[in-house]
Order: structure tokens, then C-alpha cells, then sequence
């Protein structure tokens, strides 16, 4: 009966082979988190390039079919909107808004977002 009681006591987890353990999770989390961050960012600024490239095109090919005239520059989203050149006004994953530009000439467009810079 001596040894079955002994083999009970060492049964399980003591509290410093616990708190060694938490501590090994702690070291990882706190290495991973920034890395994980990190990827979060450039994801959505990589989103955010995708979105400003697709209105451009779109601006592009409102201006081929419309005689080489864009849209005026503060309603351009929602005129692309409208008439079906996007399938609805894209959002930066990051919150921010865009922005078109387009050159007096005509010639040039630029698509700005509030959070990301521009390549």
C-alpha cells in the first residue's frame, strides 16, 4: 500500500515544470508577434496596390470607350461604379480612401490612397 501511495504523489505536473512551459510559450509568442504584424502590413499594402492598379485600368478603359475623356477626378469611383467599369468601389484594407488625379492634359493618372504611399 506504501508504493501505490507514492506512485500518487508523483502523478501529474509540478507548479515550476508549469511555469517553465508558459514561459517557453511566452518566449515564442512575444519572437512571432512582430513577424506576424509585419505580414499583416505588407498584405494589406500589397491589397492596396492591387486596388489602386484595377481603378486604373478601369479609368483606362472608361477613357477608351468615352473618346479619351476620364471622369472628373472627385466623383471618378462612383461614376466607374456606376456604370459597371468596377464591380463596386474598392476599399483599402487599411481604412484608408483613394484618391484619383488626372493630368490637366488628360494624359496621365495617378491613384492615391490615404494610408499607402504611392510606388
Amino acid at each position: 500500500m506504501n508504493t501505490r501511495r507514492k506512485y500518487n504523489l508523483e502523478a501529474g505536473f509540478t507548479l515550476i515544470e508549469l511555469l517553465i512551459v508558459i514561459a517557453i510559450i511566452g518566449t515564442f509568442l512575444t519572437l512571432a508577434l512582430p513577424t506576424y504584424k509585419g505580414a499583416i502590413a505588407k498584405a494589406q499594402s500589397r491589397s492596396c496596390e492591387v486596388n489602386k492598379r484595377m481603378v486604373a485600368t478601369a479609368l483606362e478603359a472608361y477613357a477608351i470607350e468615352n473618346g479619351g475623356s476620364y471622369p472628373s477626378a472627385s466623383g471618378a469611383l462612383n461614376e466607374l461604379s456606376d456604370k459597371g467599369y468596377l464591380g463596386q468601389a474598392p476599399v483599402c484594407p487599411a481604412n484608408g480612401t483613394y484618391a484619383v488625379e488626372i493630368s490637366a492634359d488628360g494624359k496621365k493618372i495617378n491613384v492615391k490612397c490615404s494610408k499607402h504611399e504611392n510606388p
